[in-house]
Order: structure tokens, then sequence, then C-alpha cells
């Protein structure tokens, strides 16, 4: 295993072993969300991951609206199971790693509500 696969592993349990009770809940501002880069995933308290992926700004990418939000709608997902679990990275760490860490993450869990799960380069 490489030192991203291992640090992409670290932080997948980061995101799935969090209390679904510690995720960000779902709000119309998302006040609650940082505003670091990261790597973040929606949780339903239930099904478990539902969408991971990676943003420069949190709060932002949430605020503008989100496909798996709108597809937690269309499965007639409750709001109050849904919510967002993050892991925040620096943002030299963020420039250099997020995509390969979030390619990593997709191949492992294949979360429903990812249109596309990235190959291998």
């Amino acid at each position: 295993m490489t030192e991203t696969e291992s640090q992409a592993q670290l932080i997948l349990n980061a995101l799935i072993e969090v209390p679904f009770s510690e995720c960000v809940p779902i709000t119309r501002s998302f006040e609650n969300l940082t505003t670091k880069p990261g790597i973040y995933a929606v949780r339903h308290s239930a099904e478990g991951l539902l969408y991971v992926g990676k943003a420069q700004d949190m709060r932002e990418r949430f605020r503008g609206g989100h496909k798996a939000l709108t597809w937690s709608w269309l499965a007639d997902y409750d709001h109050r199971d849904v919510a967002i679990a993050t892991y925040p990275l620096d943002f030299m760490r963020w420039r250099a790693l997020s995509s390969e860490l979030e390619r990593i993450i997709l191949q492992i869990t294949e979360p429903p509500f990812n249109a596309r799960i990235p190959t291998r380069e």
C-alpha cells in the first residue's frame, strides 16, 4: 500500500467512524460547516456513505447546491437523517493530494450518489 493509499484509508476511516450525531446537519446556510479545504462525506444515519467529495471551501460547496442533497430528497430520506462528515486538509496538502485521495476513497467505497467512480491512472 502506498503512502497516499494509507492516507486515504485513514481519512475514510475518520469519515465513517465519526458518530452521526457529530456530523454537520443539513441547514439552509450551512453555517456550521467549515470553510477549510478537505474531503467530505454525505452520510445517512442508517445507510452510511451516500457521497464522497473534495472541496476547497466546504461551506461554499454546499451553499451553491449539491446533487447528493437533491438525490437524498428524491430517495425520500428525511433531512434529519442526512449529514456531512468532514476531514479538513491544510491548503498545500489539499492542492497536492485531494484528487488522488478522493479517487482512492471512491474506489474503495463506491458511494451510491457519486455518478462516476474514477479509475486508476
